[in-house]
């Protein structure tokens, strides 16, 4: 008998949905899934997976282009 562990790949949309059905969570975080930016599953709009290294990347770019707006103004 192995262990074998799923292979990382982006996830599909209904995949996602499934996910969130299956969890009961609130925020995404699925470290098998590649996606960084994935569809809310209760409302419209975006969400990051927060178990993807380089959603922290996004999010501190995102952070100090508000910084460097509000520091320019």
């Amino acid at each position: 008998m192995t262990n074998r562990t799923p292979k990382k790949r982006k996830w599909t949309e209904k995949e996602v949905q499934q996910w969130y059905q299956d969890t009961g969570a609130l925020t995404y975080a699925n470290p098998d899934d590649l996606n960084i930016i994935v569809k809310k599953p209760r409302r419209e709009g975006l969400t990051v997976n927060w178990a993807n290294p380089k959603a922290y990347l996004l999010q501190g770019a995102i952070l100090a282009l508000v910084f460097a707006i509000i520091y320019f103004l």
